[in-house]
């Protein structure tokens, strides 16, 4: 990722959400408010979590019935049984856990608790995933595209969207940014085929933008209270797509071919 000038990363302020709201409106009208304007090949992050509140993804675990596996995996990872029954029925797969925490795949990515979240929701409640985070950002991007030109504002026509998360990494401390989803942008760059600086060529390596990008705005949005759940990235050097164009698959690898999944699996025992 190269800056096509100055890179600025621009954090946007909302309101406290907990109820179902136009995502898009909001996300317009806090633009106005903290005077950003949005230009054409500019990228917006929206925390995953803030989206998944706009369509009353919101779960009060109270009115979660836990099934016997929830509750076996309660018992075995000491977590609450009806947080445990949401992860069950979030993710594809539950690999294990550690006390506090399943380790799961959700949408082919992998997540602590399937990506529930209990964190800037009232206390005895849990965020989860937008049903679909791909149509949520694709229908976010159309409608703020529609909103620019209501607004005689520059005719915008490259605007990529991405609904962030947060992730810890293996053997790293602390948390980073991932793309959950992206709209308007190509999510990765295949370096394969291209040469090093001493002339050899690049065999497996594609760059993760969109991770890239999701980190860079963590920076400005933060992980507690901050009230920052939007970041308005301008300068990025990134391959714009075609309305139409989905590019889902570039997103995730399977578990088949992921090399920490598989070097797991492989285990060494000397």
């Amino acid at each position: 990722m190269r800056s096509t000038g100055s890179l600025q990363v621009i954090p946007i302020r909302t309101e406290v959400k907990s109820r179902p709201f136009d995502l898009a409106e909001c996300v317009w009208l806090a633009l106005a408010r903290n005077r950003a304007i949005l230009e054409n090949g500019d990228i917006l992050v929206v925390s995953t979590k803030f989206a998944s509140i706009s369509e009353g993804r919101v779960k009060k675990l109270a009115d979660v019935t836990p099934t016997k596996k929830a509750l076996t995996l309660a018992k075995r990872y000491k977590i609450d049984a009806s947080l445990a029954q949401l992860v069950v029925e979030e993710s594809d797969t539950i690999l294990g856990g550690v006390p506090g925490f399943l380790v799961s795949i959700t949408r082919g990515t992998l997540a602590p608790n399937a990506g529930i979240d209990r964190s800037n929701v009232p206390r005895g409640w849990a965020v989860l995933y937008p049903k679909n985070p791909e149509l949520t950002a694709r229908k976010l991007r159309q409608s703020l595209l529609n909103l620019a030109a209501k607004s005689n504002s520059e005719k915008i026509s490259n605007l990529g969207v991405i609904l962030s998360d947060s992730r810890v990494t293996p053997t790293r401390l602390g948390t980073i940014g991932i793309a959950l989803s992206t709209a308007g942008i190509r999510p990765t760059v295949d370096m394969r085929g291209e040469t090093d600086l001493f002339g050899r060529k690049l065999k497996v390596t594609l760059r993760a933008i969109a991770d890239q990008v999701a980190s860079t705005a963590q920076l400005v949005m933060g992980e507690a209270g901050e009230g920052v759940p939007i970041a308005l990235i301008k300068g990025v050097d990134i391959a714009f797509a075609k309305p139409k164009n989905a590019f889902e698959k570039e997103m995730v690898i399977s578990s088949e071919k992921c090399l920490i999944l598989n070097g797991l699996r492989n285990r060494y025992d000397p």
